[in-house]
């Protein structure tokens, strides 16, 4: 079974540097403002994966760090309640030789399937930091998935604009590539002798 992935997501792959069918140029889209330090972000893509493949993905905290580069740390700090829980995260950009790293510590509240509200309690490195992450599903069956971020920034960056920037589209690219690989997995049936 996991040759049998490895395959087809190795197939995925092919297809999309080849202009295959299902793989825009690019495959999400991103407007991002930068006014003196504060970010106004909204970045979506869509999917043809299940809701609860989508869902997976967004909300697996602790591994998220594995399959989105800039994030260094993400770890569930103290539950609040049923979907309601603290999430401390530690980010790292970079431009030529500068590296920043960036903490939030974020109040987290989610509606299965549907959203995920978050905002920077802790206030370290952002005056404030808030956004969400919303499902939305077509006609078709496909679902786009969209993110929005307010922030201001706590500290004097030349190229901090740039990080946030470049962190974000990261973010967006690694969550749907992810979706599609464990669709890819989900779907495939092992082959039988």
């Amino acid at each position: 079974m996991r040759r049998n992935c490895l395959y087809l997501l190795a197939l995925l792959a092919s297809t999309a540097f080849t202009g295959g069918t299902g793989f825009a140029a690019d495959a999400v889209s991103l407007n991002f403002q930068n006014q003196g330090g504060t970010y106004d972000a909204a970045g979506s893509f869509q999917v043809d994966a299940d809701c609860a493949v989508v869902w997976g993905v967004l909300t697996d905290y602790d591994r998220l760090p594995k399959f989105v580069g800039g994030l260094k740390r993400s770890h569930i700090e103290e539950y609040l309640g049923r979907s309601h829980f603290l999430l401390e995260q530690e980010f790292e950009g970079g431009f030529l030789f500068v590296t920043k790293r960036v903490r939030v510590r974020l109040d987290v509240r989610e509606t299965r399937c549907e959203l995920i509200r978050f905002e920077d309690v802790s206030h370290q490195d952002f005056e404030f930091y808030k956004g969400s992450w919303k499902l939305a599903s077509d006609s078709t069956g496909e679902l786009t998935v969209n993110y929005a971020l307010k922030a201001q920034q706590n500290f004097d960056e030349p190229f901090a604009g740039d990080y946030m920037k470049g962190s974000i589209k990261d973010l967006l690219d690694s969550v749907r590539r992810e979706i599609l690989r464990r669709q890819a997995c989900k779907n495939l049936t092992p082959l039988r002798p």
